[in-house]
Order: C-alpha cells, then sequence, then structure tokens
C-alpha cells in the first residue's frame, strides 16, 4: 500500500528518522522489533523506540529515497526526518 501524502517534520537537532507505530500500523509496515533502542528526547528525558521499519521507502518532492525508521509509540508528529537523512539527501535550509 502506498500512501500518497504524510505530513512529516524536517529536524536538523535529530540524529535519526522517526515514525509513529499509528502509522505504521495503518500502512501495514514490518517492523523489526528486534531492533531496539532508547532515545534521548529534547527535555533530557528518554523515550524506548519500539523498532525500526527498515528500508521505508519515502518520496520528497518526486525524489524517492529508502531510510530506516525508528518507531516511537507516541509522538508529536507521524514522521520525523533527522539530520542524518537530510545530509544524505543534501538537503539545505535557505532562511
Amino acid at each position: 500500500m502506498e500512501r500518497q501524502r504524510e505530513l512529516g517534520l524536517l529536524d536538523k537537532r535529530s540524529e535519526i528518522v522517526i515514525i509513529q507505530e499509528d502509522l505504521c500500523d495503518e500502512l501495514w509496515l514490518e517492523v523489526n522489533r528486534k531492533s531496539r533502542m532508547t532515545m534521548q528526547t529534547t527535555n533530557r528525558g528518554k523515550k524506548e523506540l519500539q523498532g525500526c521499519v527498515e528500508y521505508l521507502k519515502l518520496k520528497v518532492g518526486g525524489v524517492k529515497t529508502y531510510a530506516h525508521a525508528f518507531v516511537v509509540q507516541l509522538a508529536p508528529y507521524w514522521l520525523l526526518l533527522g539530520r542524518a537523512w537530510q545530509k544524505g539527501m543534501k538537503l539545505e535550509k535557505i532562511e
């Protein structure tokens, strides 16, 4: 199943790609539950990640890419694209 549009955030402070578990369920994405880790949040707390969607296909601005997206149970966003993904895409913010 291919989803046409989903809102996501670019976050230059995040080092990983994060996807909310509800979106994984909705899109029937396969989650590797053995690939777990803990992430430090912006308020210096810790959040347990539920696994990893390996090689998640992303299409941004007509460009198709793949990323390992770590699954979080609850977040104020569906998808967060971290700095490593942005650097790999040679994405540049112009202000």
